[in-house]
């Protein structure tokens, strides 16, 4: 079965809707399958003995895929450190319960500011994971989290991101201000038209899909559109 099929923004949003629907799929499955197979694709990136890795995350659904990744690499014997661009009662309903589980683990979390630990944490570390914005931005990224992409860009780490480089439009590929650069892009369950459009080709490095469960059934639809 096909997987690496190109969908736009609402297709994928659609798709989400009737996995859960019709299905009983939730999407809270669906974030556990997406953290997941990004540890999964981190982890078999980078095999540096005693490597260190920080997870960006935001306040969204992105955010919550950041969080499970975290749990997962924790769980391989990963030094893992969590850096969230919001304070929790701002996020998402599913992003703060996998934080809430992250919590209970005992797996380091950091709200951040432009203060000496951040700088000290992204500069030790191997990999910066990418888990800001999703799918869902339009136009110009603005507050904190054009800060962070900033922040993580200056450093020119290896980067991947989670489902899509943060401030990448998933349609059309455009870059409207800050965007993270990233040496890998591990897209759930469908690649994004932007990635191959305009700016998405220089922001997107090494595309990866990953399979996060939904039904087949959609796959075969589009390979048929297609």
């Amino acid at each position: 079965m096909k997987r690496h099929i190109i969908l736009t923004r609402d297709e994928i949003a659609r798709i989400e809707q009737e996995t859960e629907e019709i299905y009983g799929i939730s999407r809270l499955i669906l974030m556990e399958n997406a953290g997941r197979t990004l540890a999964e694709v981190i982890k078999k990136t980078c095999k540096k003995p005693n490597m260190k890795i920080c997870i960006v995350s935001g306040k969204g659904n992105n955010g919550g895929d950041g969080f499970v990744a975290a749990r997962y690499l924790f769980n391989m014997g990963v030094n893992v450190k969590v850096v969230h661009t919001d304070p929790p009662e701002y996020f998402s309903h599913l992003s703060f319960t996998n934080y809430k589980i992250l919590c209970k683990m005992g797996i380091n979390s950091f709200l951040f500011s432009e203060d000496t630990i951040f700088y000290n944490i992204f500069d030790e570390s191997d990999i910066i994971v990418d888990a800001v914005l999703g799918t869902g931005i339009k136009g110009k990224v603005t507050g904190i989290a054009e800060k962070v992409i900033s922040f993580i860009n200056a450093y020119r780490k290896f980067v991947v991101c989670a489902d899509i480089p943060s401030g990448l439009d998933a349609d059309t590929g455009v870059v409207q201000g800050e965007c993270i650069k990233g040496n890998i892009t591990v897209s759930f369950g469908f690649a994004k038209k932007g990635f191959y459009i305009n700016s998405g080709p220089d922001y997107c490095g090494k595309i990866v899909v990953t399979d996060i469960g939904f039904p087949r059934f959609f796959y075969q639809f589009y390979q048929k559109e297609r």
